[in-house]
């Protein structure tokens, strides 16, 4: 990939999908078609959109998209129900307060872990979150003027902060917050920081227009939509990405199996002796093969793609693809895979000088290898589930013969016939 493609494909995520929703928004009240936009109707629109997110992150635990919504919905409601009721000065303190407080929040939210909402860390979370509201709520007194006047100080000539109607702190809290996800996601992208980045953006334009009108409403409401985007694009990702390998998982399998046309062909390949290699290294570093061998796998030629099927096995597709199209790259990408080395942590026993046994960590040096079964529908109507099974037997021929082969199975002329009636072996190496 070119130094320009990778730009473009860094820009591309850095966009989509909350830049593009912002600018939608951004675009349509410049266009002036939001005019009714201070109507009872649309004035609830905020309060759906966290409602359903809420519901939404509660109920496929995202805690941090549910804690980034509950601080978005506070604020929103805080700025348009309660800030019209209260004096100007109590007024100010409250957005004050929220300026500072929200990008310190969604800029924490971006680098904590998924705890889990109701469990200790979760109500550590909520106890954090209740603790600013009382907090903004105090710093609403009318005794804590003086403090307020601290939270508004000007550094710097007004030219710089007057265009964003926001105090010089705060302006200089969102640029920080906003510099450094948007650093974190370049170097590498994460669709639930992502959307916070543009949560957090999308909050700094409500601020802008003061909070507390119904176009600033609008805005925390984009932000709450990305936010939900982010939580629909997740949970997909967890359905049918494997999170260990970053390849399709079973689930997309399946589904691809039910849009193969009627020549393709499957390869099923599983990671010899891994059970003895776990045994003597560790899981951690049997995580650390299956990663390697699915790095190997998404690279594979000829127009294939591999899939996560189960524990030490994968599955590769070639829609539209013969046997005699793919063996080649398959069996390439089986020689790449036992040339590929990688380290791992092993346990070193020695004796000191009491004569104990002493056991310690070591690095070394070591790989793995695979075999690969291969089978297609040679022309005939076979379902892919039969082809997937005789991929598979094939598979059992190939560890049959040694293991670290491959073995292309051909079915008879009789396409429903059973599995266990035979193979030939087309091709072994």
């Amino acid at each position: 990939m070119s130094i320009m493609s990778k730009v473009l494909l860094v820009l591309y995520r850095l966009v989509v999908p909350g830049g593009l929703l912002l600018g939608i928004a951004v675009f349509l009240v410049r266009a002036g078609a939001l005019a009714h936009v201070d109507s009872p109707g649309f004035q609830l629109f905020p309060l759906a959109v966290f409602l359903t997110g809420l519901i939404l992150s509660g109920v496929f635990r995202c805690s941090r998209l549910f804690f980034a919504l509950l601080t978005l919905a506070l604020a929103q409601t805080s700025l348009a129900w309660i800030v019209p009721s209260i004096s100007t000065e109590s007024a100010n303190s409250l957005v004050n307060g929220i300026g500072l407080l929200l990008p310190l929040n969604l800029v924490a939210l971006a680098f904590l872990r998924e705890r889990g909402i109701v469990s200790p860390a979760g109500r550590r979370r909520l106890a954090v979150v209740s603790a600013e509201v009382i907090a903004v709520a105090v710093l609403c007194l009318p005794q804590l003027q003086p403090v307020n006047a601290l939270l508004k100080l000007s550094f710097a000539p007004d030219l710089f902060s007057q265009w964003s109607h926001l105090s010089q702190p705060e302006l200089v809290v969102f640029a920080a917050a906003i510099a450094v996800m948007s650093a974190s996601l370049i170097r590498r992208y994460r669709s639930v920081e992502s959307s916070l980045l543009w949560a957090l953006v999308a909050c700094f334009m409500a601020l802008r227009l003061g909070g507390a009108s119904a176009l600033a409403g609008l805005f925390f409401a984009i932000g709450g939509v990305t936010l939900i985007v982010a939580l629909l694009e997740t949970s997909y990702k967890m359905a049918y990405h494997d999170e260990l390998t970053q390849l399709p998982s079973r689930r997309a399998l399946n589904e691809a199996l039910l849009k193969l046309g009627e020549t393709f062909s499957i390869a099923m390949i599983d990671v010899d002796h891994f059970k003895k290699f776990n045994d003597m290294y560790g899981h951690e570093a049997g995580d650390q093969a299956l990663r390697l061998v699915a790095s190997r796998l998404a690279r594979v030629a000829g127009g294939g793609r591999a899939y996560r099927y189960g524990g030490e096995e994968f599955a590769v597709l070639f829609p539209g693809k013969l046997p005699e199209e793919v063996f080649v790259y398959l069996d390439r990408m089986r020689k790449l895979i036992e040339q590929s080395t990688f380290v791992v942590r092993g346990k070193d026993r020695r004796k000191n000088r009491a004569g104990k046994a002493r056991t310690g960590p070591v690095k070394k040096e070591t790989n793995v290898t695979v075999s690969v079964g291969l089978a297609s529908t040679n022309g005939e109507r076979i379902a892919p589930a039969q082809v997937l099974r005789v991929a598979d037997h094939a598979l059992y021929r190939a560890k049959a013969k040694g293991r670290n082969c491959t073995v292309t199975a051909k079915r008879g002329s009789k396409a429903a016939a059973s599995v266990q009636s035979g193979m030939s072996i087309v091709s072994a190496s």
